[in-house]
């Protein structure tokens, strides 16, 4: 489990009022480790009350089931980066390529998303409407606005070019991104390749394919 998402239980005489989304956010820390604990299965309202240093009640008072957290959980954390625009239009195809790996690298290495898709394989089958939404309102938007940079960065350098490959499928942009993530899910740390290495061979990657268009 990352050391990152672990929340202490609390005491239920130690409660302070709080706003209700403040209230809200407490609670979804307080799931994640107890789901990161125990399993989804095996979690209980109870403990995660627990965690959150309230009643049963007092939990319920913000969601009225653990399915309700667990939805709730999933839509906190499975957002895609915030690509935005580069800060200049006229980047070439370095500072393009490093200030995406920056976005995107500052998202995946988020330790309540690692926690968060443990928990969405093994579960993904309790909530195929969550992993659909989260498909067409997350991912594909986000490869479209990835298609569409690269694209324009292409058009711009070479006007005639014909669309590239990373603008037509820009899933490949991410993939050696997407793998690493992958290996931290199911890989013990003392066999991960390190950050710096797999950051290094993905942008060697970009701009080479970037040079081809």
């Amino acid at each position: 489990m990352d050391a990152q998402i672990a929340a202490p239980a609390r005491r239920e005489g130690t409660r302070l009022r709080l706003p209700p989304a403040v209230r809200s956010q407490q609670i979804l820390d307080a799931a994640l480790a107890v789901f990161a604990e125990r399993g989804y299965s095996a979690a209980r309202i109870d403990d995660i009350a627990l965690r959150a240093g309230l009643s049963k009640g007092g939990l319920y008072a913000h969601f009225s089931s653990k399915d309700e957290v667990f939805e709730a959980l999933l839509a906190r954390a499975l957002v895609a980066p915030q690509l935005g625009e580069p800060p200049s239009a006229d980047l070439g195809a370095e500072a393009l390529v490093d200030w995406l790996l920056d976005e995107l690298y500052a998202s995946f290495h988020r330790p309540e998303l690692r926690a968060v898709l443990r928990l969405l394989v093994a579960e993904a089958e309790r909530v195929p409407g969550m992993v659909a939404r989260w498909r067409v309102t997350v991912i594909e938007p986000f490869l479209a606005a990835v298609g569409q940079l690269l694209a324009r960065h292409v058009a711009g350098q070479r006007p005639n070019a014909v669309p590239s490959l990373l603008a037509r499928e820009p899933w490949l942009a991410l993939s050696p991104a997407v793998h690493a993530l992958l290996m931290q899910l199911i890989l013990p740390d003392d066999l991960l390749y390190p950050p710096e290495r797999i950051r290094q061979a993905h942008r060697e990657l970009l701009l080479l394919a970037l040079a081809r268009c």
